[in-house]
């Protein structure tokens, strides 16, 4: 960690990071973001209630900032074409408006059919039935003075335009882009600087099963002082709609209403805040290939303790203790524990 950055826990007077978060931080940073590496679940305890699931976050997030692949530029148009067949195919002609959940549709998130433009702010176009799946060309209505054109658009054309009510896959002008100087947690860090004006959800957080805003207010309580400013985790983790940032980094699972906040495949990595939280995304089918970190505090009840000591042990069924990434990381610190599974070779 660079001596420049504070921290500040609830209103705390400022000091260096502590120990104890400098590990998370780490842990999230040094994950394996090798697609080829075996499944991994972990499950970390802490003392009390905080927001840690965050600080693990934050530390993945710093990972990806330095992996040129980790970016929704790529894969951008086909996830349109998922999203415009799922509108036209589903959400369009579904009576049900709109509960996923109770149409067992096996979406988690209604498509509106509608993309936005950062050079159309105040605006939205319509996707049409004139999009052609076979030929791959999306196609929408827009406004044009006083009549309606049809618009079809070839996928080297279309990272101008995103999802209504998403971060736009890459940001053009500088004052849209992170900054680089907000991320120096880990001295080493290679960034990969495409990246900062770039959105990203392969890393996901799982809130807690309060729901959004009870996962943002926890993080916000946590906060950094970096060269003069000073930035909520809640900020710098970028889950969008959490900031006025641009762009996003992190993806947004809420596990209160089993809704991403944008439309992913499966993300590479998983955090989970709290039990419920973790348990949920254990048993989600969206999750089954992705890396899960579960965070959880001891004081609770010791149902919900014998719940995830429960799920914990049924996995080992098909996983391993992962002895050599735990002995890759620094020093647990006093008050934490941890365990970390891996899926084992057929």
């Amino acid at each position: 960690m660079l001596s420049t950055v504070l921290f500040s826990d609830s209103e705390a007077e400022w000091c260096p990071i502590p120990r104890w978060a400098e590990f998370l931080i780490q842990l999230g940073y040094s994950w394996p973001a090798d697609v080829t590496q075996p499944r991994r679940v972990a499950l970390i305890s802490m003392p009390c209630d905080s927001a840690a699931a965050g600080l693990v976050a934050l530390g993945a997030m710093i990972r990806d900032l330095c992996d040129p692949l980790a970016n929704d530029v790529d894969g951008h148009y086909d996830r349109l074409l998922r999203y415009a067949r799922q509108y036209l195919h589903a959400c369009r002609p579904c009576e049900m408006k709109c509960n996923p959940q109770l149409a067992r549709c096996g979406y988690s998130k209604q498509a509106t059919g509608l993309l936005r433009s950062p050079f159309l702010p105040r605006k939205t176009v319509q996707i049409s039935d004139e999009t052609n799946f076979e030929e791959r060309q999306i196609a929408w209505i827009q406004r044009d003075g006083q009549n309606n054109c049809l618009v079809r658009r070839r996928p080297q054309y279309m990272t101008d335009y995103h999802i209504d009510d998403e971060p736009p896959p890459q940001w053009y002008t500088a004052d849209g882009e992170l900054s680089a100087q907000l991320y120096h947690f880990i001295a080493t860090a290679p960034f990969h600087p495409d990246n900062f004006r770039k959105s990203y959800s392969g890393l996901c957080l799982a809130g807690r099963t309060g729901g959004g805003k009870a996962s943002r207010e926890i993080c916000a309580s946590m906060r950094f002082r970096i060269g003069s400013g000073e930035h909520g985790l809640e900020d710098l983790i970028t889950v969008h709609g959490w900031s006025d940032r641009n762009i996003s980094r992190v993806s947004f699972f809420n596990a209160r209403t089993a809704e991403f906040d944008r439309y992913v495949a499966a993300p590479r990595i998983v955090v989970a805040d709290g039990d419920a939280s973790f348990l949920k995304i254990a048993g989600q089918t969206e999750f089954q290939e992705s890396n899960i970190v579960g965070v959880i505090h001891r004081i609770m009840e010791r149902e919900r303790l014998n719940a995830l000591g429960d799920k914990m042990s049924a996995l080992r069924q098909w996983y391993e203790p992962d002895e050599d990434m735990l002995l890759g990381l620094p020093e647990v610190p006093r008050g934490m524990s941890i365990s970390i599974l891996k899926r084992r070779h057929n």
